[in-house]
């Protein structure tokens, strides 16, 4: 697994990030915040941070519940999480921001974008969803359910089987086994506020009104967010790219870094 160059944890309030300044000692040609997905911390973005901060200020947060973050009580929704993130964007004095997310980062993207337009330049929304229908959200319903009665450990391999292919985890165990760990390494309050946020989401009307240049990414193996899902979402958004990447589940960043890298490098170089 990719390390980037070290970064110290900070804090904003209850959220815990990094700030990557660029490595060539220039002003950044960008800056990029980057939103994980749901049982995963800002690490996942190690292999893209690295390459990204040559020349880009890259800032990785972790949400609430997740990682070094603080876990506020109550239920969350995915305008409250879009909110703390704007704020993040706000206490940083980062500017508009590229903004990248997967899964449940990139609901929170959407979100942003549309409440707080002023705060986002572009858009990378990878393997992610706009809303879910009836039978998925009685699906997160039971999976809520199942974790307050009996934990994370409980679903953690179920979730391992829909972030990672079959080949992929046979071919490379030892990263499948440590993102298991980040899961169970959560706040089990907190993943649950969030479960909830993500059964909750519902953005598809609303995305037409997003005016940024915006790249979605899927992976051609997803079952959780299948490139349908994708197609919907850039049907909405006027103008954008909509790529599915061969071999990629879920998690497509850490099963295919380097197709995932490609794609976004090849789409900030149209932005030019």
């Amino acid at each position: 697994m990719t390390n980037p160059t070290p970064a110290q944890v900070q804090r904003q309030g209850a959220t815990a990030y990094t700030v990557h300044e660029p490595r060539n000692g220039q002003a950044p040609k960008r800056t990029f915040l980057l939103g994980h997905a749901l049982g995963c911390d800002h690490t996942m973005w190690d292999a893209l941070t690295q390459h990204l901060a040559a020349e880009n200020r890259v800032v990785c947060y972790d949400q609430f519940g997740h990682g070094a973050s603080d876990t506020p009580t109550g239920h969350y929704t995915m305008a409250q999480l879009a909110d703390e993130a704007a704020a993040l964007i706000e206490a940083l004095q980062l500017g508009p921001v590229v903004w990248v997310g997967l899964s449940m980062g990139g609901m929170v993207g959407q979100e942003l974008a549309l409440r707080h337009p002023d705060k986002v330049s572009a858009l990378v929304l990878a393997n992610t969803t706009t809303h879910y229908p009836f039978e998925a959200r009685q699906g997160w319903d039971t999976r809520i359910a199942t974790i307050r009665e009996q934990g994370l450990q409980a679903i953690v391999d179920m979730a391992m089987t829909r972030w990672f292919h079959d080949a992929f985890r046979a071919a490379q165990p030892e990263v499948v086994a440590h993102w298991r760990a980040k899961v169970l390494g959560c706040n089990t309050a907190g993943y649950i506020a969030c479960c909830e946020a993500i059964r909750d989401v519902e953005t598809l009307d609303r995305l037409h009104r997003i005016q940024v240049p915006a790249l979605v990414i899927a992976g051609e193996l997803d079952l959780g967010t299948p490139p349908a899902m994708a197609r919907a979402i850039a049907g909405q958004i006027s103008g954008a790219q909509l790529v599915v990447l061969p071999e990629a589940s879920h998690l497509s960043v850490l099963e295919q870094p380097q197709a995932f890298i490609q794609t976004v490098d090849a789409w900030l170089q149209a932005l030019k």
